[in-house]
C-alpha cells in the first residue's frame, strides 16, 4: 500500500509540474491584460489559465505531502521491524544453554 502511495504521489507531482510548465508561458500574457487604471479585466481565457495554474500548484504540493507521509511511514515500519528482530535475537541469547554460550 505504501509503495502504491509513493507511485501515485510521484505521478501527481509529475502532472502538477507538467501543468505548471505548460501554463507558465500563457500566464505571462494574461498578467499584462489586468490593469486597474484602464478598466481591463481578466478575460475567460485567462481565467482558465489561472485555474490550471492553481491546479498545477495544488497537485505539486499534494504530491509532495503524500510522498513525505508515505516515506515516513515506510521508515517507521522498517525501524519497528529492526527493533523486533533485535529483540528476538536477544531472547534467543538469554534462553540458550550455558554450554553454547561458552562455545561462542
Amino acid at each position: 500500500m505504501r509503495k502504491v502511495a509513493v507511485v501515485l504521489s510521484v505521478a501527481m507531482f509529475g502532472v502538477g509540474v507538467w501543468l505548471l510548465t505548460k501554463v507558465h508561458s500563457v500566464s505571462a500574457t494574461c498578467t499584462a491584460t489586468v490593469s486597474l487604471f484602464t478598466g481591463k479585466g481578466i478575460n475567460p481565457n485567462c481565467e482558465n489559465v489561472a485555474s490550471f495554474y492553481f491546479l498545477g500548484f495544488a497537485l505539486t504540493i499534494l504530491g509532495l505531502i503524500v510522498l513525505t507521509l508515505a516515506l515516513v511511514s515506510m521508515a517507521k515500519r522498517d525501524r519497528e521491524e529492526r527493533r523486533n528482530r533485535r529483540r528476538s535475537i536477544s531472547n534467543i541469547r538469554r534462553h540458550e544453554p550455558p554450554k553454547l554460550r561458552d562455545v561462542a
